[in-house]
């Protein structure tokens, strides 16, 4: 069997390429910039944009499965092109977003609503994997841990139940080396509740260094996080922080059913990425 990871450079991905050398799976792996990437030489890799479907088609000769990011803005093409090439199954990195009431209107709900119908129109099998948000999103942080300064936040105790990628990268191996997920498409978060408030306490005790939080009106979040990220997602990230507050989100155990171990906490994260504090 021969796996196509693309956007190995990723967090995901590079787990997923990881996770299947591991089991001894052949491995090709694609990137913008696959000069970059740090594999061994028994991976076969390929320059390839997925934003330009016909440039995945070298990598694919002899794949049988591949593993996908949905951030692509010709679905539709992309998987027509993968399932000519004869690939058998696609693991779909989606999100937790397409099952929120309002889905198909939210920016993020929708555009992952559409590369999971372009999966489910190629005739491929597929296996949609939704992981809420990211225990790495922590990682935007770093320049305020860094220098000793309250972290900026409008909505601090906008709750969350932060998921480590690595357990989405596990998901994802399950899902390319057999059957059981096909057709799936598990929800994946952490095992706990934490505000962003309790998740920049953890890295202050994790780090050695208490960190707080400053907090901020929309109109300040909107400009600092628009200097970075386009404004529709400045906008998306806010509100989505703003819903969050006072909630409890569903608690998934997926994870564990899939791979028979617990999710990995935040604080483990935190505890794998530690130099980024630093």
């Amino acid at each position: 069997m021969s796996v196509l990871v693309v956007g190995a450079r990723g967090a995901v991905g590079g787990g997923v390429v990881r996770g299947l050398l591991e089991r001894g799976v052949e491995v090709v792996a694609t990137s913008r910039r696959p000069e970059q990437l740090d594999l061994p030489a028994s991976v076969r890799t390929a320059a390839a944009d997925h934003d330009e479907p016909t440039s995945l088609t070298p990598a694919l000769v002899g794949v049988d499965r591949v593993f996908l990011y949905a951030d692509t803005s010709d679905p539709e093409g992309l998987l027509a092109v993968v399932a000519a090439a004869g690939v058998r199954h696609v693991v779909l990195l989606s999100s937790s977003a397409v099952t929120f009431p309002g889905a198909h209107d939210d920016f993020n709900g929708a555009r992952f609503l559409r590369v999971e119908a372009a999966a489910r129109a190629s005739g491929l099998e597929h296996t949609f994997l939704r992981p809420g948000a990211f225990a790495a999103n922590a990682a935007h942080w770093s320049w305020s841990v860094r220098r000793g300064t309250p972290v900026p936040l409008p909505y601090p105790d906008a709750v969350q139940a932060p998921v480590h990628e690595r357990d989405v990268a596990d998901v994802a191996v399950a899902a390319l080396t057999g059957d059981s997920l096909t057709g799936c498409a598990p929800v994946l978060t952490g095992p706990e509740r934490l505000t962003l408030r309790q998740q920049v306490d953890v890295l202050g005790q994790v780090v050695g260094r208490p960190t707080g939080v400053h907090e901020q009106t929309e109109e300040e979040a909107f400009a600092l996080l628009s200097q970075h990220v386009p404004e529709v997602w400045a906008r998306q990230l806010i509100g989505d922080w703003r819903r969050a507050v006072g909630t409890a989100p569903a608690l998934s155990a997926e994870y564990e059913r899939i791979t028979g171990r617990r999710p990995r906490p935040f604080r483990t994260w935190v505890e794998d990425n530690v130099a980024l504090f630093r």
